[in-house]
This record gives C-alpha cells, structure tokens and sequence, in this order.
C-alpha cells in the first residue's frame, strides 16, 4: 500500500517531465520544418548550377562537426542516425534519386543503401552488380552502391572487374557489420534439404553449415535477399541472409549469428557520375598497368611513397585484354585534389601503361550493425 500511494503521488511528476517533452518535440519539430525548407531552397540552387543533390563531402563535414561538437549524453552513434535520417529526409525535398542496390528487398547492400543514402531515400533494386553499374551509367539512377570487399572473405571481383568497363566514380564508402542468420519455415525445421545464399556469405558461414548441415545440398544466388525469396517457395529450403531479408518472404530467423567470425565487416561504395569535393579526411582509388619491365611496379607505387602518401590496399587483376597481363586496384590516404597526391597521380601517368582515377571520396567511419 505504502509503495502504491507513493506511486501515485508521484504521478504529477511524471506528467509534468511529459508536457516538457511535448513542449520540446514541438519546437524540434518546428526547426525540422524549417531546415526541410532551407534544404528545398538549396535543391534548387543546386539544380540552377548544374551540381548533383547527393554531396556526400558535405554531409560528412555536417555528421563529424556534430559528432565533435556533442557533450553528450547521445553517443556519437545516436547522433550519426539521428542526422542521417535528417539529412535523407532534406534530400527527399530535393528532389534526389533513386538509388540502386543489388536487390531484393533486404539484401545486404539494401541495407548499406539506407545506412549511405539514409531510410528516407528512394531505392531501386537491380537484378545484379554490373546493372547498378549500367542503371547509373544510363542515368536511370542518381548513384548505386555496390560490395567492394569483406573483411574475411577478401575482394568482390565482379565489382573491381565492372571499374575498369565502366566510366564512373566511387563518390562514398560505408561499412556494414555483417550479421548472418539461418532463415526459413519454423515447421520445416527438422527437415532442411537445402540452403541458398549468395556465394560470399555462404563462404562467410562455412563452419556453422559444416558442423550442423554437413549433408545439406548448397546452393548458389544472385544476393541474400533473393536466396530467401527461394527458400520461402520450396519445401525443405532454407536461407542465409539479414533479419531485414526474413519479413518480406514470409521467413523465420531459425539461428542467430552463424558467420564464422562475429567481427564480420563488408565495404561498399557509392558509385556516380560526379567527383566529391575535400574533406580533409578522404580516400582515392585508382586502377592502373605498368609495362612489362623490371622494376615498373617498384616505380609507379614510389611515385607515392616519396610524397609519405599512405597505401591502404592493392590487388591484381586479370586484364582481361591479353593474357597474363594485370591492372592494380589500389586505395591511398588523400584527396586528388591534394597537392601531394595530385603530384604522385601526375607522375604514375607518365610512367605508367594506363592509369584510371576512380575517384576520390571521404573516408568511411565506424561500421554500421
């Protein structure tokens, strides 16, 4: 009884702390509003000069300058959602998009298309990588984005290989935690004559299926998200794929986290046809060939290391044009825009057989979960 009266005379407490949270969603509402105003305004100047809606320089500049300036107690991931989905719903006033992932709905790069473009943005689902690569190409799309590399599984080859035939920039990275789940029918169990994903995760997940599946047929598909759809309309399938690929296929998540290593992070790049301006903390990808002569690969990557231009990943490729001929891909510390890396860019041109500039960005932050 005691704890009960209390209970209740506290009550005029609680509805005050109420009416001044009220009081203040109304005014952030209000400052929402007009921010969606002053956005629209600069969609039309944007249009007026001829320059892209989606800047993600500028909204990097925005999140880290509020992430520095914050006391807390948000934490700097509170803040990043919170002015991501701010600054997605500004664009929708713009006038921006679509953007184009590789579908269906709540495939992996879905979710790192929301996590880069924000919840609000309006998505197109392509039926595989290189038809982003030719919805942006065609102007279909504003920009895609597409799987460039896994922190366990190494490279997407179909994606570097599609950079070298297709004249577009990498404009944005984000990396996404990948968090691999069994997905199927809950009376079907017992009884799971096969599994379908998309060969990175099914590579991703080999241990859990080696240890608990081992006689289960495995089967190849385009993404996550169109492996659930086939599991959800065969008898005895099951999925590898996100939570977000369980609901629209009418699916159940049958275990949880099955991926070998928990620490499983993807890469992915927004593709466009434009180049993103400085931020002071950006990345510059570049695909190149050197001629078939001692030292020329020495040579062209100490056109860097002279300038103290920091490499932060290369890899070969077949050329695809002779044989046993190879374009680099490689990631560098810097802006083209850079002095420094502008000089290093200027000197493996002249020394190089070809060099391609993939563009240059701002570099991605923390993984999103």
């Amino acid at each position: 009884m005691k704890q009960h009266a209390i209970g209740l005379k506290d009550v005029p407490r609680l509805e005050k702390l109420r009416d001044r949270i009220d009081g203040i969603d109304d005014r952030v509402l209000s400052l929402l509003c007009e921010r969606q105003e002053i956005a629209s305004e600069i969609g039309r100047h944007k249009k007026d000069l001829g320059l892209p809606i989606f800047d993600p320089a500028r909204e990097q500049s925005v999140l880290r300058r509020l992430m520095s300036n914050n006391q807390g107690p948000l934490s700097p991931d509170a803040i990043r959602s919170i002015f991501s989905e701010i600054i997605s719903a500004a664009r929708t006033v713009q006038e921006t998009g679509p953007f184009a992932y590789l579908g269906p709905e709540g495939s992996f790069c879905h979710q790192a298309a929301a996590s880069c473009f924000g919840q609000s943005g309006t998505f197109c689902a392509a039926e595989s990588i290189e038809d982003i690569f030719a919805l942006v190409e065609k102007a279909r799309c504003e920009q895609g984005i597409v799987p460039m590399e896994n922190s366990s599984e190494g490279s997407v080859s179909t994606t570097m290989d599609l950079f070298s035939r297709y004249d577009l920039k990498i404009c944005a990275e984000v990396f996404l935690r990948i968090r691999h789940h069994l997905l199927g029918k809950k009376s079907e169990k017992e009884k799971i004559t096969c599994i379908y994903s998309h060969p990175m995760a099914l590579a991703q997940c080999r241990t859990w299926i080696k240890t608990h599946l081992p006689l289960v047929r495995v089967k190849e598909a385009e993404s996550t998200s169109a492996a659930a759809r086939l599991a959800a309309h065969e008898p005895g399938a099951c999925a590898i794929g996100s939570r977000l690929a369980a609901s629209p296929y009418g699916l159940q998540v049958l275990e949880e986290s099955i991926e070998n290593h928990p620490d499983n992070v993807t890469r992915f790049v927004a593709i466009g046809k434009t180049m993103t301006e400085p931020t002071k903390k950006d990345k510059t990808s570049i695909l190149f060939s050197v001629p078939h002569r001692a030292g020329s690969l020495l040579q062209a990557l100490d056109a860097l290391a002279q300038r103290g231009i920091n490499m932060t990943r290369i890899e070969s490729r077949p050329s695809r044009l002779r044989n046993w001929e190879y374009l680099f891909y490689v990631d560098i510390e810097g802006h083209e825009k850079d002095e420094n890396v502008s000089e290093g860019l200027r000197e493996m041109e002249n020394s190089c057989a070809f060099v391609k500039r993939l563009g240059s960005y701002p570099a991605g932050g923390a993984p999103w979960d």
